[in-house]
This record gives C-alpha cells, structure tokens and sequence, in this order.
C-alpha cells in the first residue's frame, strides 16, 4: 500500500528544491563572474607580482597593497556566494529583504562605478580632463587603457548581473518594477556622487 503521506512530503520537498531556470543561472552567473575577478586580488595579497604593470603605481606600491587585495578577495568571494544564497536559501521575509539589499547595494556601487570609470577614462584619453602627471600618453598611462577596456567594463557588468539576479528573484510584475526602479535611483545617485568628486574605489 502506497503511503500518501510519505508521498506528499517527498511531493513538497521536491518542489521546494525547483527553482527558475532563469534565477539559477543568474547566480551562477554573479558567483562566476565574482570569484573570476578575485583570484587575481588573491594572487596579488599572496605577493604575487605578476600584471602589475596593468595598474596605476602609487596603487601598485603602496604600502596598503596587499590590504587592499585581501579585501577585495574577501568581498568578491562573498558576492560570489551571495549569488548561489540567492538560488538556494529559503524565501523567509527578513532574510530575502535583506539579501535584496546587499543586492541593491552591490548593482548601485558596482554600475555607478563602472559607467563614472569608463567614462571618466574616456575624457582623460580625448584630452578633456587630465591625468594627474600630465596630458595622456599611452606609453606612460597605459593603466587608463586597461581600466578602460578591463577593470571598469568588469564592475558595469558586475552590476548588471547583481540587478538581474535580483529581478530574477522576485516573482511578481509590481516587485519587479518596483525592483528596477530602486536599481535606477542607486546608479543615478552614484553617478552623482562621482561626478561631485567622490569616487568608489
């Protein structure tokens, strides 16, 4: 004799594993492309030397550099992971507002940031604003290229991909827009910021 009991558990369970196709591979997304951009930071805070000549010098040798890359390997393997919590937790009040929020947070700083870089990276090469050791030269600012074309496309799509993931994981029309809306306002404030000369770095 079946157990319908038994059944109907297993029946549940198994829904609560489901999840959107479009939501898992968002996460995935974000965990990729997050702990792609940390190893390098990780390689550098183990003293790892090389591709430093990509960067800006006073960046490269300050006296807070391996700091700086132990940081920004701590921070990108946790927005890594908050991108499979996003697929795999369990939708509880408190605990999707607030992962909402760090999402929210992350596709503001990281977008504002990336669209202000590139930008700002732009002028400096057409002349328009200065470097600080003179006009541009390719040969001695060769970081500005690589900021252009690297670094600063890097963070744009980081936060394009924490917005998605985020849209992904609301599941109603109204939140979605609402979602978008919230996003909007975060990038626009900081690109604001940015431009009053308060950069995020």
């Amino acid at each position: 004799m079946v157990d319908l009991k038994k059944d109907g558990s297993n029946l549940n369970s198994q829904t609560q594993l489901q999840r959107p196709r479009y939501l898992v591979w968002s996460g995935y997304a974000v965990f990729i492309w997050s702990i792609v951009y940390m190893l390098p930071h990780l390689y550098w805070a183990l003293d790892g030397t090389a591709g430093l000549s990509i960067l800006k010098p006073s960046i490269s040798e300050s006296p807070q550099w391996k700091l700086i890359n132990w940081i920004a390997s701590v921070f990108l393997t946790a927005a890594g992971f908050l991108g499979i919590a996003m697929i795999y937790l369990k939708k509880r009040r408190f605990l999707s507002w607030l992962l909402l929020v760090i999402l929210l947070a992350g596709c503001a700083v990281a977008t504002s940031h990336g669209i202000y870089g590139i930008i700002y990276r732009v002028l400096q090469i057409a002349g328009v604003a200065g470097v600080e050791s003179g006009p541009f030269n390719p040969k001695e600012h060769a970081y500005v290229l690589w900021d252009l074309l690297l670094f600063e496309p890097w963070f744009t799509i980081e936060g394009i991909l924490l917005g998605i993931l985020g849209w992904c994981y609301v599941n109603k029309l109204r939140n979605r827009r609402i979602w978008l809306t919230f996003c909007a306002i975060g990038i626009c404030f900081g690109l604001i910021t940015g431009l009053l000369g308060v950069r995020f770095a």
